[in-house]
């Protein structure tokens, strides 16, 4: 049974539609597609950029813990100093009233 005017006309009317739709959806697919490539792209470059952080931080606490330890012995060893100091100079001035005394008496 041959198709009239009106159903050809109905057939070839779906027939753009569907075409029409499956172009947009084709469409959101590639532009779905290249959403997720920029995404991962990006994440990837974060990923990269949170690792030079770290390193940097990494370093930088090695450095500071470095330089905690040297400022530790250079106060040891200034505490040193100042007792020597502290007693030599009680000696000196001993001495010196020592002398003083014997001197008067």
């Amino acid at each position: 049974m041959p198709l009239s005017d009106e159903d050809h006309q109905m057939l070839l009317k779906h027939g753009k539609e569907l075409s029409d739709h499956e172009r947009r959806i084709t469409d959101l697919n590639n532009k779905m597609t290249d959403t997720l490539k920029s995404v991962d792209e990006s994440n990837k470059y974060l990923r990269e950029q949170n690792n030079h952080i770290l390193e940097a931080i990494i370093k930088g606490n090695e450095k500071n813990d470095t330089h905690k330890q040297e400022m530790e012995v250079i106060n040891r060893q200034n505490l040193w100093k100042v007792v020597t100091i502290a007693i030599g100079s009680s000696s000196v001035i001993y001495l010196i009233l020592q002398q003083l005394i014997h001197v008067i008496h």
